[in-house]
């Protein structure tokens, strides 16, 4: 196959688009992009961050766009209608041989990434960029037993930072693995900071497998 595909993924009654990098790894990720409703798409500058560095690690990625963006049909489904794409997706990339699935979420993504994990995805591990703790209900979400790296902005007026981290604190009370980079000058939508990302991310992949590389 070749190294990058647009392709289309079937999930329920509609098809998704997406972008996927074949990487030599058995590892894969796949990445939910930011709010449908305000603009959200696979495109994004934190998406595309967050794809390079698993690029950078030889991964095989997937970025998509949700339900009813871009060339994807349907219809915006709620954050759980996301959910099932996700789940769709992991499916996806399992059925062509991808040993482990991780997942990845940038604010609207993030909180859809732990709705996929309720609904029974087991991610090897979890990224999640300003999880929008002051916009959208977390309540009833919960950080799975993977290693999970949070980022958040230190200006984020959706993810504030002190709220994330103490919500990451609370789960690493209950035995979960959470690590929490603070992006210095960053604000939600990292203009001029994705390098920061791709780096601290990378940083947390390595430190799965425990190689170690040039920043």
């Amino acid at each position: 196959m070749a190294s990058m595909e647009h392709v289309r993924i079937d999930c329920e009654t509609h098809r998704l688009e997406a972008v996927v990098q074949w990487g030599s790894s058995k590892d894969g990720a796949l990445i939910g992009h930011p709010h449908p409703l305000y603009g959200g798409s696979m495109d994004n500058n934190v998406v595309l961050a967050l794809e390079a560095a698993y690029r950078d690690r030889e991964w095989t990625t997937v970025r998509f766009n949700f339900r009813g963006v871009g060339a994807s049909t349907g219809t915006y489904g709620h954050g759980d209608g996301e959910a099932k794409d996700m789940v769709c997706v992991q499916q996806w990339l399992k059925d062509l041989g991808v040993q482990s699935v991780h997942l990845a979420g940038y604010s609207f993504g993030a909180w859809v990434a732990l709705k996929a994990c309720r609904l029974g995805m087991t991610p090897h591990s979890l990224a999640l960029v300003s999880p929008p703790i002051n916009f959208l209900d977390f309540t009833d979400l919960s950080i799975p037993s993977c290693p999970t790296w949070v980022m958040v902005g230190d200006t984020d007026a959706f993810a504030e930072a002190h709220r994330v981290d103490a919500w990451a604190h609370a789960h690493r009370a209950q035995g979960n693995s959470v690590h929490v980079d603070l992006c210095p000058n960053a604000d939600h939508f990292y203009w001029g900071r994705e390098q920061e990302i791709r780096r601290c991310l990378g940083l947390f992949l390595d430190s799965l497998t425990g190689s170690a590389r040039n920043p």
